[in-house]
This record gives C-alpha cells, structure tokens and sequence, in this order.
C-alpha cells in the first residue's frame, strides 16, 4: 500500500511541474511533416475533427436569414430560385466614401439545381467561356497561374513556381475549394505565419495535403470566420504618395491602392456570394482597396468567410439574359479603357454557375 501511496505523489508531482513549466510548448494539432493527407490528425472522420481540419464549411443546416443587412441602397432582381443580384451602381457609398458601381451575385448552395463549377481553360473571356459552358453566371477567379495552387476535378494544372522571394509570392496565402457541386470551403492557408514567405510555404503545404477535388488559391483572406483580416492586410500607416512608390505588385501598393476586384464570400447559412467591384472610371466606379472591400462586405452582407481574386483589368461578372445583349456581361470591364461592357481580359480560370443536370 505504501509502495501505491509514493507512486501516486511522484504521478502528482510529476503533473504539478509539468503545469508550471514556463517553457512547456504545445505541439500544434495538424502536423504539416506528414506525406499522406489521408493521415493528418485534422482529417474529419480519420481520428481529427472538424476544427482541426484547415478548410472550414458553412454548415447547410443553418436557418437561412436575408443576406442583404441594408435597406434602400441595392437593387435586388431575381435570377433564378435560389439565385439573386444585388446591384450598387454609380452612387457615392459609405465604408469608402467614394461612388462606386458593384454587383453582387448570391447562390443558395443548398438549392440542389445548380453547381458551382471550377473551370479551366487555356485563355478566354468570360463571357465566351460562359456562353460555350451554357453557364446561368461565371465570374473571372485566379490571379495569373505561376502564382496560385490551382486544382480542377482532381487534376493539380499549377502549383506556385515562383521563389519564395518573388515580389508576387502572397498571391496565394488564401484558397477557396469545393467538391464541383455545392460543397464550398475556405481556408487560410497563410494564417498564423509572420510574413508572406513562411505564409506562401505554409499555405502550399497545406494545399498539397488536401484531398478536395477543386482548390483555387487567391489573396488576400478578407474574411476569416467573420473576423476582417482583409481590413489590416496592409498597415493604415502608408499614405497614396507612398504606395505610389512602390511596385505595381508589391502586396501593400497592390491591395491598398483603389483598384477593381473580385471577391468569393460564404455567409454561415451556406450562400454564396461571387462580388465585382468596377474601377477606373472617375464619378462612376472609384475602386476599393482591400479593406474597403472587407468593410464593405461586413456593413452589407456579414459573411463568415471571404476571399479577394484577381482584379483589375480581370474583373467581369456575366450573367445569362441580363447586362448587356450581345454578351451578357453586366459590369464594365476596365482593360479597354471605356465605359462600356466590352473591355474584358482572357483568363483560365473562373467560376461557373450551371444547372446541376
């Protein structure tokens, strides 16, 4: 019995040091070091569990609630059931104090007759693409393919190629993935990490272990479950003169400089929202800067989780029978310089809403 009682004091001292080791270290939950994806202790249903795993999903259960929070300010127009736009065009608009034209696309996922497919090509308009996939609403996505982890229907078309030192490297610490129907997730791939190098190489480890069907990677997370990172990607402490300085690409001139984007969004009741911002039209469409963009998104729509995707000259939203009548294009495409429906950029990326057949 004795023996027992000092085994039992060593068991106690032993668990009383460990809790006051100011040099204890708790070992993360998801081990990067692993070869097999199928064997990260994150994997949901393989020993992890949901928040463990990176890639984080609305919940399709969730009591839907009106995803537009403002009254008066959009114009609402139904597309489809299930599918509706909401248009800002051409007025001056709060969070950025400036006119701006947008247009917001919001698909209910749990509406079984349509799919969010990730699509590739070589290079073309999206309203080509659009029109030759019979799509009901496309939208451009990636930034250019050197830069980004892009994988469609299983097949990996382009990892990062550039050195971590590039000046375009944090172009892919975000990814939105999906299973090609109606199964959408996000993750952070750069969260946690101190700089955009560590990031870029954390994110692409973590891209390479998933076992999603469709990954496309973008930056920067403007919305991490409903927290606004995207409103501190760049520092508040640079002013227009000093961005201007900088390289068109560096991070902090390139998302903190009033520019037409591009966002993804998932609210928590499992709608999703494809976002374009025009720009570059003086008095008819200013442009946002990233947190602009995330404050935006915030004030009118709350989603839990969004993404900015190449913008610019890329920035097009088309939808089937609305916009304009040659190419169903509703927004205004900057790369020709006009005010006009015409100015659209060739990619190979996009996301296309089509009818689940």
């Amino acid at each position: 019995m004795k023996f027992f009682n000092f085994i039992n004091v060593l068991v106690a001292l032993f668990v009383f040091l460990s809790a006051c080791d100011p040099y204890k270290v708790d070992i993360p939950e998801w081990d990067y070091g692993k070869d097999d994806p199928s064997e990260q202790p994150g994997k949901p249903g393989e020993g992890g569990s949901d928040e463990d795993y990176p890639v984080k999903y609305p919940d399709p259960s969730t009591p839907k609630v009106k995803t537009l929070l403002t009254e008066g300010l959009f114009r609402e127009t139904k597309v489809k059931d299930g599918i509706t736009l909401y248009s800002f065009e051409q007025k001056k608009e709060e969070v950025s104090n400036a006119v701006q034209t947008v247009f917001v696309l919001e698909v209910d996922l749990n509406n079984k007759d349509y799919k969010v497919n990730f699509f590739y090509c070589q290079s073309d308009t999206t309203s080509a693409v659009a029109k030759r996939q019979k799509a009901i609403a496309a939208v451009n996505a990636c930034y250019e393919m050197e830069a980004i982890y892009c994988k469609v229907n299983g097949n990996v078309l382009g990892t990062v190629t550039l050195d971590p030192d590039h000046l375009r490297y944090w172009k892919h610490e975000a990814a939105i993935v999906g299973d090609g129907k109606r199964k959408i997730g996000m993750v952070h791939g750069a969260k946690g990490t101190n700089n955009h190098k560590q990031g870029g190489l954390q994110a692409l480890e973590i891209y390479e272990s998933l076992t999603e069907k469709n990954i496309y990677a973008s930056s920067p997370m403007l919305i991490d479950d409903f927290e606004p990172v995207g409103a501190y990607f760049v520092p508040d402490i640079y002013s227009a003169s000093d961005l201007n300085k900088l390289d068109a690409e560096d991070y902090r001139r390139h998302q903190g400089g009033r520019n037409p984007r591009v966002a993804v969004a998932l609210t928590d009741d499992n709608d999703l929202l494809l976002v374009v911002v025009d720009g570059r039209f003086s008095g008819k469409a200013e442009g946002m800067t990233a947190k602009e963009l995330t404050n935006f998104l915030v004030k009118h729509f709350n989603p839990r989780w969004a993404i900015n995707m190449d913008g610019g000259g890329s920035s097009t939203m088309y939808i089937n029978g609305l916009g304009d009548p040659v190419n169903n294009v509703l927004n205004y495409p900057c790369d020709n310089k006009k005010w006009d429906h015409y100015g659209q950029r060739k990619r190979p990326t996009y996301f296309l809403i089509q009818y689940d057949e």
